[in-house]
């Protein structure tokens, strides 16, 4: 079953836009860049529009080689995966996206010539990435603990072993839910800004 997870706007750290732009002393950035992306941060808060789903499914088989089989058929392939769900019993397959609005506004304003604004603003977008998945996270590990289970790192396809091509195996999870996060032919989710993640759920009594 597919659940809508609910997420509230974060706040944008400018500090944090200028650390993804490789910025490492804050204090020596120039008062135009860090004002100009204290302004991103604050157009970011306006302009992004979270929504997360959440599938969750049972473990039926967990291969050393690397198949990965749930109930109902799904199924992937990766060593890296196959080890980091070695303990568990059952998974939470997540979509995270901050909507289409921040992105196209970032594109205005660089096709206008405001190429700093629009990178900074773009820059804003992960930021704000970052910063959900880490909520979700939080909300996924609560969740957890109240049925005796703890949670994994996240896994998603294209990390180590884990083929980029099985995002359209992954996102199969979601038919029918009405989820705004689509699939390119090369398995590039649209709107840019959007995350694909799965957790393992392992029994506590595991440890």
């Amino acid at each position: 079953m597919v659940e809508q997870i609910t997420l509230a706007r974060p706040r944008v750290d400018p500090g944090l836009i200028l650390k993804l732009q490789k910025y490492r002393k804050i204090e020596a950035v120039s008062p135009v860049v860090r004002e100009t992306a204290a302004r991103m941060a604050a157009l970011a808060e306006t302009l992004v529009g979270p929504r997360a789903w959440r599938a969750r499914g049972r473990l039926t088989r967990v291969e050393p080689e690397g198949s990965v089989l749930l109930a109902g058929g799904l199924a992937f392939h990766s060593r890296v995966l196959a080890r980091r769900l070695a303990q568990a019993t059952e998974v939470a397959i997540v979509l995270l996206t901050v909507g289409p609005e921040l992105e196209r506004r970032a594109q205005e304003m660089i096709r206008d010539g405001q190429f700093v604004e629009g990178l900074l603003l773009d820059t804003a977008g992960w930021v704000v990435i970052e910063v959900l998945i880490k909520d979700i996270r939080r909300h996924l590990a609560a969740e957890a603990r109240a049925q005796d289970l703890r949670l994994t790192g996240r896994m998603a396809p294209g990390f180590g072993d884990w083929g980029l091509e099985q995002q359209r195996a992954l996102f199969s999870a979601f038919d029918g839910a009405g989820v705004s996060v689509r699939l390119t032919e090369a398995c590039v989710m649209l709107p840019l800004k959007s995350v694909s993640g799965l957790y393992g759920l392992v029994p506590l009594a595991a440890r």
